[in-house]
């Protein structure tokens, strides 16, 4: 019984958890290996073999964010230079810069 009720609660738990809003300003190597949620404005977008590579700009700021093809060939949004969005995922380093890696296509939403 306690088995089973474990496992819903771990359920629910994935279901509703909310990664914490981090300014694109305050992200540094202290977030590695967390998974947060950040927004900028789209500066860059890359297209290669299927994956999608974003650059995000906010207050003098950037990150960039990796969208490997097994999230972007679920994505139903087109992402251009100029739009807005909110991109929850994990926090890596990639030669020397910091990356944040959506993990499911609901990660990125575009607001504006």
């Amino acid at each position: 019984m306690i088995a089973i009720v474990g496992t819903i609660l771990l359920y629910y738990v994935a279901k509703t958890f909310k990664p914490a809003f981090v300014p694109l300003n305050e992200i540094d190597s202290t977030y590695i290996g967390k998974t947060i949620s950040t927004s900028g404005k789209i500066i860059s977008v890359t297209y290669s073999k299927g994956n999608i590579f974003l650059t995000l700009y906010e207050r003098n700021s950037t990150i960039s964010v990796p969208i490997f093809s097994s999230v972007a060939k679920y994505l139903d949004i087109s992402l251009k230079k100029g739009q807005t969005i909110i991109v929850s995922g994990m926090v890596d380093e990639y030669k020397g810069k910091l990356q944040i890696i959506p993990k499911k296509p609901s990660d990125i939403k575009v607001v504006g």
